[in-house]
């Protein structure tokens, strides 16, 4: 039970204090925003997996000793809880675990519809209102609109789009600036990222782990993108970019990433005052690693302990 308990203690710990902790260790020791998305990145995926073990824990811990009493349950799962007296509990991992994968499936499922709608009305819309052209090396659909934007949309058929706007506000090096912002989106595939934790978020309201991650993760992106134009073309010609798109008020699309996503000053001010050299070396980013692991780490190991070990009182 000792196990069981702390899995289930490390659990609801990083669900609560997780998001502080990760944005003092970033501010702590100047992370770069590389290392941050990863361990944000690293978070979202072991929520999941360290809540799906904690329901496996308690299958194991209600359906009997030992490997032999879980076979025999896959076998005549009604006879082994009878013999157990587990009926409520067995219930109520099931279903638990049936109303958890089948909320994050409808999410995910009408999440994807809507995603698969808009990107095939915007497609007619570049066909029509746009046309390819090549740009620094880069092919962009270029819009015929005034107002200065850029965004990116994944897949073949897409790809980066500027407006005429941009081509004609921008010097050379700001446009190869926000050309490399966004193929460092598409390149990163950042998209999948947000959509990840958004999906997690709406899937699982109240968590503030995840809540915080919906919040985080787009930012991050965003900020990866930008260190990787400004390594490219220069802070300078990245800030004043930014401070002319976000000026002109013109947004991208809400299922694209745009030049101008998250906070734009915010941005700037990176690239304008950049932040002194991180402090925190390999062995750093290793234990705040770690950290996110062990709630899987002792769920895994609770869980484990259930199957392998008999049941006692010193034991899972």
């Amino acid at each position: 039970m000792t196990w069981s308990v702390g899995a289930l203690a490390a659990v609801v710990l990083w669900s609560t204090a997780g998001p502080r902790a990760l944005r003092a260790f970033q501010e702590g020791t100047g992370a770069s925003a590389r290392a941050a998305l990863a361990l944000w990145t690293l978070t979202t995926v072991v929520w999941p997996l360290a809540c799906a073990l904690l329901l496996a824990t308690l299958a194991t811990r209600v359906m009997g000793p030992g490997v032999k009493a879980v076979v025999a349950a896959c076998v005549d799962l009604f006879q082994a809880v009878q013999q157990n007296g587990a009926q409520g509990g067995v219930a109520v991992a099931g279903l638990l675990g049936v109303l958890g994968l089948a909320r994050l499936s409808w999410t995910a499922a009408r999440r994807a519809r809507r995603r698969r709608t808009w990107t095939r009305e915007h497609g007619r819309a570049l066909a029509v209102q746009a046309h390819r052209r090549t740009l620094h090396l880069d092919r962009v659909w270029l819009v015929e609109r005034p107002a200065p934007a850029a965004y990116c949309v994944p897949g073949r058929r897409f790809g980066i789009v500027v407006t005429r706007g941009a081509l004609d506000r921008l010097t050379g090096p700001e446009l190869r600036a926000v050309l490399a912002h966004e193929r460092a989106h598409l390149r990163g595939r950042h998209h999948l990222l947000v959509t990840w934790t958004r999906l997690l978020d709406t899937a699982f309201p109240g968590v503030p782990l995840l809540r915080a991650a919906a919040r985080e993760v787009p930012e991050l992106v965003e900020w990866v993108a930008d260190d990787h134009a400004a390594r490219q073309e220069g802070p300078g010609a990245l800030a004043h970019a930014l401070g002319i798109m976000a000026g002109a008020g013109e947004r991208g699309p809400d299922a694209a990433l745009a030049v101008t996503g998250a906070c734009p000053v915010r941005r700037v001010r990176r690239q304008v005052r950049p932040a002194p050299p991180p402090t925190a070396g390999r062995g750093a980013y290793a234990v705040a690693a770690l950290a996110v692991l062990l709630p899987l780490a002792l769920t895994a190991v609770a869980t484990v302990l259930n199957v392998v070990l008999p049941h006692c009182e010193c034991v899972g």
